[in-house]
């Protein structure tokens, strides 16, 4: 999967977890920037990267996915991140 396949499959998690348009997520996304990006709301997206990615995501990567970023370099990488 290419990094540009990959960020629109983040994008359609992202709208499905955040209820907001693809348009509204970019590589700057974080919680600071989106306000329901909560701890609830990290834990669901957690669940649907592992169930669409069909991977365990470690504990570490969880607590280093904080921005779009950073979750689709995670995503992307050839172990898928585990750390």
């Amino acid at each position: 999967m290419t990094r540009e396949e990959l960020d629109r499959v983040l994008t359609e998690i992202f709208s499905d977890i955040f209820g907001k348009p693809g348009d509204s997520f970019g590589a700057g996304t974080n919680p600071d920037t989106l306000p329901e990006w909560d701890s609830l709301a990290h834990i669901r997206l957690i669940s649907a990267l592992e169930e669409r990615f069909d991977r365990r995501i470690s504990l570490e990567d969880q607590v280093d996915m904080l921005s779009f970023e950073l979750i689709g370099d995670i995503m992307a990488a050839p172990d898928g991140g585990a750390g």
